[in-house]
């Protein structure tokens, strides 16, 4: 069953998967520095002729979701110092496919520029995950920035992110959400026109629970590097979009489970075997009177 569904994903990921991570000239890009003091990000911008920033560069690429935490989950026994660390995080496979393995080597060129300005003394190893061979990237951006830090103004929680206002409250501790927090959850549906004739590709808005592993989804991201308390510089994947392409893998699992029925365990009656004999004595002894009195209370109507 998992061999098959895995074949299945190869050939709908080979069919959706049509644009990687393209470097094609690395001397375009440049290292800033964002961020203030207390949480300085380096990012990769993109240099026009003229010798200036005109954007960040961005990555984009498709594979299947293996692990999903995109909501925070039960944060009662959550302090300050835990939720500045939680995060929207995802990991993506290719199921060893060309083009999502292409467009991890070309993310480790994005790494090769940071490791150029900062020294490979100073840079850590990038870090994708493997398992079995297979190439897995982890994708995080995090649900709060301290207010000192943010550098932006705060904005709204995105629809289905922090429904029991667990992550508001920690705005007393100067935890606030920004546009640096913010990521879009999309999806991707084919609707055909009124008269039938074609089809066309509508993006819609998504809730970040309607994710499942197995779903073919487009990642959009940046690559980040930020230096720790021993002065090493690692980067990380900074998600910024996702889009739900393909679900159908998932919801077919999930049928799947519904129509499996799990058997009713058998009733298992416990005899009362020590210390209760007496008791069980007197329960037959008063049973046996209670049937001597029905029967002479019969005998006596006739």
């Amino acid at each position: 069953m998992v061999r098959s569904g895995t074949t299945y994903l190869r050939k709908v990921l080979h069919l959706r998967v049509h644009v990687g991570v393209c470097v094609t000239q690395i001397d375009n890009i440049i290292v800033q520095e964002t961020g203030d003091q207390s949480r300085k990000i380096w990012r990769l911008g993109i240099m026009n002729s003229d010798g200036i920033v005109e954007n960040e560069l961005t990555v984009r690429l498709h594979g299947i979701l293996a692990k999903v935490e995109l909501t925070p989950g039960n944060l009662t026994k959550c302090d300050a110092g835990k939720a500045a660390n939680l995060c929207q995080r995802i990991e993506v496979v290719g199921l060893n496919s060309e083009r999502f393995e292409g467009a991890v080597r070309n993310i480790s060129v994005l790494h090769g520029a940071f490791a150029r300005f900062f020294g490979e003394n100073r840079m850590l190893p990038l870090n994708y995950g493997e398992r079995k061979g297979e190439s897995r990237l982890s994708c995080s951006c995090l649900f709060l920035s301290r207010i000192s830090a943010a550098g932006d103004e705060e904005v709204p929680f995105e629809a289905g992110v922090d429904p029991l206002g667990q992550l508001a409250k920690f705005r007393k501790c100067g935890l606030v959400h920004t546009p640096e927090n913010k990521v879009s959850y999309l999806k991707t549906i084919k609707e055909a026109n009124n008269d039938g004739s074609n089809e066309e590709i509508v993006i819609y808005e998504a809730f970040p629970g309607s994710f499942r592993p197995g779903d073919i989804v487009e990642v959009q991201g940046s690559l980040i590097a930020l230096a720790n308390k021993h002065g090493k510089v690692k980067t990380t994947f900074q998600l910024s979009a996702l889009n739900l392409i393909d679900a159908s893998f998932s919801k077919a699992a999930e049928r799947s489970r519904a129509k499996v029925v799990i058997p009713t365990p058998a009733p298992v009656v416990l005899k009362r075997k020590l210390w209760h004999e007496a008791e069980d004595k007197e329960v037959v002894r008063a049973r046996r009177q209670l049937r001597e009195l029905a029967l002479e209370d019969q005998e006596t109507e006739k």
